[in-house]
């Protein structure tokens, strides 16, 4: 039995051997070497199409610095960028006061950073004509300071038009404002008001004080004058009463007004009654 193993275990290491060398013998020969070094330059050769065709394709390893375009108007940068082969889309634009409109302020990508042809630009510029501020309510506050920081952060312009003495309101409490000639009331405001940015809104706000002023004289004044004087001296209108005969309270005269001008000093914001008739009264002309 034994003696069969060692024949079986010599015969098939003869076997192996001889395998072994068959197979070494057929990867040496030049058949297999010719064939083999030909699969091996078409792999590499494949290979070597496919990196050329996408670096064709994407461009790989090549950019553009993308220029500054802050500053510059859009007809200018549309022209620059495509002589680089870049878009240009304009997604925003915003009303800047001073400042002419197609004006580059920001761009994606930044600038100097670097990026491949045929990629996009996108711009906000400056527009022509300014957006529409809706104005806030004034609800419980009416105080001039606070409403006015309000707007201005808005991008909205104030100013006081007039101060009206008044002792019963705190100072600086608004009493009406005007954009241009339109008197801005409250039930507007609540209902929606819009103003373009950057325009002026004309405050008329109270004051208090103890100052006294002297009683400017309104006699031979027409009744439109006598106005004018009296919102220059810082008082007010009081009761007007016409004579039968006025037929035109505008061109009027003041015949009298009480408190007279008798050098008396009423304090600021006092009213003053005239007394009104159409024809101008005798002794004005001297």
């Amino acid at each position: 039995m034994k003696e069969k193993l060692n024949q079986w275990w010599t015969s098939a290491k003869t076997k192996t051997t001889k395998a072994a060398k068959e197979f070494w013998y057929f990867l040496s020969s030049a058949f297999f070497l010719k064939n083999f070094a030909g699969m091996i330059g078409t792999v590499i050769l494949f290979l070597a199409l496919v990196f050329w065709w996408m670096k064709c394709y994407t461009k790989h390893g090549e950019s553009l610095q993308v220029a500054d375009y802050t500053g510059l108007k859009l007809e200018e940068v549309v022209e620059k960028a495509e002589d680089r082969n870049l878009r240009i889309q304009v997604m925003d634009s915003t009303w800047i006061e001073g400042m002419e409109p197609g004006v580059v302020l920001e761009q994606e990508p930044k600038a100097f950073s670097r990026v491949k042809e045929n990629r996009t630009i996108y711009l906000k510029i400056t527009k022509l004509i300014p957006e529409d501020v809706l104005l806030p309510a004034l609800r419980s506050s009416y105080d001039y300071d606070q409403y006015a920081r309000r707007i201005r952060l808005k991008g909205l312009k104030t100013t006081v038009r007039e101060r009206r003495f008044d002792n019963k309101l705190e100072p600086n409490t608004i009493l009406h404002f005007f954009y241009g000639d339109t008197l801005i009331s409250e039930n507007m405001l609540n209902e929606g008001f819009k103003v373009p940015k950057g325009s002026v809104l004309e405050f008329v706000i109270t004051e208090r004080g103890l100052t006294t002023i002297p009683v400017p004289d309104l006699v031979c004044q027409t009744f439109t004058g006598a106005e004018f004087l009296l919102s220059s001296n810082q008082l007010t209108t009081g009761t007007t009463l016409p004579d039968p005969g006025v037929t035109d309270q505008t061109t009027a005269y003041v015949y009298r007004q009480d408190p007279p001008a008798d050098g008396r000093r009423v304090p600021l914001g006092q009213p003053i009654t005239l007394y009104l008739t159409q024809e101008q009264p005798d002794g004005c002309g001297e």
